[in-house]
């Protein structure tokens, strides 16, 4: 019984309304359809159509856009793997923390608990090792100036 009453009541949202709850029979006021109802000759001439022009949908700024600059769009890539490749040592620090982390999974799981304390000291070396790169990183790309192009 529940179940037919929810199946029905399911039914009914799903569906399309009958009635279109905005029925205006006059365009909206400033549009250019109301314009040319409403304005002379001359003042329409001087009135541009920008329905196309202003659509829905913003768009994209430049500056945020899909590999793009302010020097040139679309060549300067500012994605992880740029900054990733120009900080390699935060890599080689992350991969020693992965494998650290995965030596002490598996002496875990052995219940090796001597083995375990041993890859969390890794780690937590790893981690240092890690940290102070990136430090170390900012610091240096932080102190160079970047040249700029004209």
């Amino acid at each position: 019984m529940l179940r037919l009453v929810f199946h029905k009541i399911l039914i009914q949202a799903a569906q399309e309304p009958q009635e279109s709850v905005e029925t205006h029979s006059e365009p909206k006021k400033g549009s250019y359809e109301w314009k040319k109802a409403h304005l002379t000759p001359e003042q329409l001439a001087r009135t541009p159509d920008n329905s196309a022009k202003y659509s829905g949908v913003p768009q994209i700024p430049v500056d945020i856009g899909y590999r793009s600059s302010k020097d040139t769009a679309g060549k300067k890539e500012s994605g992880v793997t740029a900054h990733a490749i120009s900080n390699p040592a935060v890599i080689i620090g992350m991969g020693l923390t992965t494998m650290a982390l995965i030596g002490m999974f598996k002496k875990s799981i052995k219940g090796d608990r001597l083995g375990a304390q041993k890859y969390m000291q890794y780690r937590i070396m790893a981690q240092f090792f890690t940290v102070t790169a990136l430090v170390a990183g900012v610091t240096i790309f932080a102190s160079t100036p970047e040249k700029e192009k004209n």
